[in-house]
């Protein structure tokens, strides 16, 4: 579209050169052949303003090009007496974002206080407290091409819709239901959360020998939530004024209590030189309380923010409550230091659960042995010093949601009076936990003296009552249901490098590097739960696939199998997807390395993801409005059915719903999470500085998410539409792009 800055007289295709023709048959499947017909200038200024040739606006420039500033302040303390120790710390941290508007406001305190009354009882409190404030502008999907991401890919750049220096008003924008540059300058999305954390932890020893003790352990705390949300679209916006109820205005507050009270008594008794047991038995309590309410108004008086000030309003409150009552035994044997066993179980009651009176049981055991203690281990004393072999087993249940066993009525107007309907999702009152089991081996191990050490870790994950959000037919007057309706396995390996590759008195260099991967598969579904698609937006634009022998993370689309004749190839009459992906990575490393040399530090931290596949429809969006990068290239192997050649956009979208595979993309990256360089000042010159009252000063610079290597086509592999769910968090609808950060830090120790 910016080679249509070249032509300004004649406009015909005819009269074009060949990226001419391209621009011009472009622009006329944007605003349609008949709207362009043989536009002359006159029509274009008509159009675009009458500054539209020769412009090329980087939009992504205008709206997330802000350079915020960034500060961040700590003070702590710490201190005390042989009977009192406490530690309290404050801080305060303002964050602008790299859209104009947007920002973080952080300030937080914290005490931890540890008083001895006597040699039998001790009390540990610890507390903290924060408020943030967040200006979060727009982003994601929002079906009515209002957010961000959304008006960016159906604006040309060429388009001139920036705020009119004379006149202080936004134009409209043509091609889009919004002006994205009005809505970051005047919408208001505002969010204040308060919480507050406390926990007190209070030990008395009943008796003591030499040989044995018997401690009392009274531990509790509470967290307190609050969050207000603001939401606020005033009457002038371009998309407001188009709809029969203008100007918007959201209030949603919610707000947290949960609390937990653990009482336990720990038996430690002496069986031999270096020998122990310890017993620990224990009740534990826990209950959580969410109440959220949401005012929403719309037809806002002009000017007014308030949500009683407008013409209609509409309330929504969901209030969930929580209570999970447990006990537990264990015992520890330490043999020799040289062989440690475990062993323990608790018992768990839970709301959630169908059958609230129901006890569920988890046991667990591990042992370890120290190699390294025993006495065939000095042949091999130069080559590890310590060596451990271990090996862990273990249950343990995950609840389902508070409202998992109950089937919502929802408030409905009927004839005039209010009334209740049944909700789409079926709940089940017979509800039970997910079962997780598992089993682990690994080994820890110090090699060459020291110079490096070893962490391995191989796990075995098998879950039973899988909860599911299962599809059913719609003759059941349902959508979905939550039933335990299978089974999954999951394997996976974590390992860990520590290396001391250099070590004198002035230079010294630290490495670790990180490894994991894991690997999961349904290895069974219920005879009555049918194979189901989940999460995503639709089928067709890229879903999750729950199949038995399958990942539950595997990608699905428009494609099916194709027999040899080129029919579905069906099973059991339902014809069988394609994979086409699958958002489980390969492996993911890390590299973390520290350096010294004199007072100079310095640290970098580079993250390596391989694999794990991304579902791109910020592509299809900027396909839709006819700005993607590669709208005009051909090296997409798309054809007509005559056998021409397609620009890439036009291929993908030429196949949007019969494939799905052009917008699955590989989502593999390698960052540079950290960089720091750090400087220790000479002591005599920061006692210059200070007059002897500070008796340490760093100063030094790092950096956050300074680059990053990847073929993702869109901002950022990481970043999704859906957060940080175990399912279907890898769908990308041009969200924010991440931001990268510099800071100049100063650190003083008094």
């Amino acid at each position: 579209l910016k080679a249509l800055g070249q032509y300004s007289a004649d406009l015909a295709a005819e009269g074009l050169t060949e990226s001419g023709q391209t621009a011009y048959a472009n622009l006329k499947a944007a605003v349609g052949a008949d709207s362009i017909g043989n536009m002359a200038d006159a029509a274009l200024d008509g159009l675009f303003g009458s500054n539209w040739a020769n412009i090329d606006i980087d939009y992504e420039d205008e709206l997330y090009g802000q350079t915020g500033f960034l500060q961040e302040t700590t003070v702590s303390a710490g201190g005390g007496t042989n009977r009192t120790r406490f530690y309290v710390s404050g801080t305060y941290k303002d964050e602008e974002g790299i859209v104009a508007g947007t920002g973080y406001r952080k300030i937080a305190g914290q005490l931890n206080l540890d008083h001895r009354f006597s040699e039998r009882a001790s009390i540990k409190i610890s507390t903290s407290i924060f408020r943030t404030e967040s200006d979060r502008g727009i982003s994601g999907n929002d079906n009515t091409n209002t957010s961000f991401g959304f008006s960016l890919a159906f604006t040309p750049s060429f388009l001139d819709i920036r705020k009119d220096p004379v006149t202080g008003n936004y134009p409209d924008h043509p091609f889009n239901p919004s002006n994205p540059l009005h809505t970051r300058d005047v919408l208001i999305n505002n969010e204040v959360v308060f919480r507050s954390i406390g926990s007190l932890q209070f030990n008395y020893r009943l008796f003591q020998t030499p040989t044995q003790s018997l401690e009392f352990i009274a531990q509790g705390g509470a967290d307190f939530y609050s969050q207000e949300n603001q939401v606020f679209s005033p009457p002038e916006l371009q998309f407001e004024r188009a709809g029969d109820q203008p100007g918007q205005s959201i209030l949603a507050e919610s707000v947290s209590i949960n609390s937990n009270l653990h009482l336990s008594l720990a038996h430690r008794i002496g069986i031999g030189s270096g020998s122990s047991l310890l017993t620990s038995a224990g009740i534990q309590s826990e209950t959580a309380d969410l109440n959220r309410a949401s005012i929403f108004a719309s037809n806002m008086v002009v000017t007014q923010l308030n949500v009683d000030q407008s013409a209609n309003v509409f309330v929504i409150q969901n209030i969930t409550k929580q209570q999970d009552r447990g006990n537990f035994l264990q015992g520890e044997l330490n043999l020799n230091d040289m062989i440690y066993l475990t062993a323990g179980v608790r018992s768990d009651r839970s709301s959630t659960i169908g059958n609230t009176d129901e006890t569920f049981r988890f046991p667990k055991a591990s042992a370890s042995i120290r190699l390294s203690e025993l006495g065939f281990w000095n042949a091999l004393a130069g080559l590890s010093d310590e060596f451990k072999l271990r090996v862990a087993f273990g249950r343990t249940g995950n609840l389902p949601t508070p409202t998992a066993k109950f089937t919502a009525l929802n408030p409905n107007n009927i004839s005039g009076r209010s009334g209740l309907l049944t909700g789409s999702r079926d709940g089940d009152p017979n509800i039970l936990p997910e079962i997780t089991q598992e089993i682990e081996f690994g080994i820890d191990a110090n090699l060459l003296g020291g110079l490096a050490s070893v962490e391995l870790t191989v796990f075995n994950q098998s879950i039973s009552d899988l909860l599911l959000f299962a599809d059913v037919a719609p003759s059941s007057g349902f959508i979905s249901e939550v039933i335990n309706g299978g089974a999954m396995e999951t394997k996976g390996i974590e390992a860990s490098l520590n290396l001391n590759l250099i070590r004198s008195r002035n230079v010294e260099w630290l490495s670790r590097i990180n490894y994991y991967t894991t690997s999961s598969e349904i290895t069974e579904l219920d005879p009555d739960v049918d194979p189901f698609n989940l999460g995503g937006f639709a089928t067709f634009l890229g879903t999750y696939r729950i199949e038995e022998g399958w990942s539950p993370t595997s990608i699905v689309g428009s494609e099916m199998q194709l027999d040899a004749a080129g029919d579905p190839v069906l099973v059991a009459g339902v014809p069988q997807h394609v994979k086409l992906g699958d958002e489980t990575p390969d492996f993911q490393m890390s590299f973390n390395n520290i350096f010294r040399l004199g007072r100079l530090r310095a640290r970098f931290l580079l993250d390596w993801k391989k694999g794990g596949d991304v579902i791109n429809l910020g592509k299809l969006l900027s396909d839709l409005g006819g700005t993607t990068a590669d709208f005009d290239d051909t090296d997409g192997g798309f054809k007509d059915d005559d056998g021409n050649v397609l620009p890439n956009a036009i291929g993908r979208l030429t196949v949007l719903g019969s494939e799905t595979a052009p917008y699955i993309e590989d989502g593999s990256y390698l960052k540079l999470r950290e960089l720091a360089v750090n400087y220790v000042v000479g002591q005599r010159l920061v006692d210059r500085l200070f007059m002897g009252s500070v008796s340490s000063m760093t100063v030094g610079i790092s950096g956050r998410n300074l680059w990053m290597k990847t073929d993702f086509t869109s901002y950022d592999p990481e970043v999704s539409q859906f957060g940080n769910i175990a399912i279907g968090g890898s769908v990308d609808t041009y969200p924010f792009p991440s931001s990268k950060s510099i800071f100049l830090e100063i650190s003083l120790e008094l």
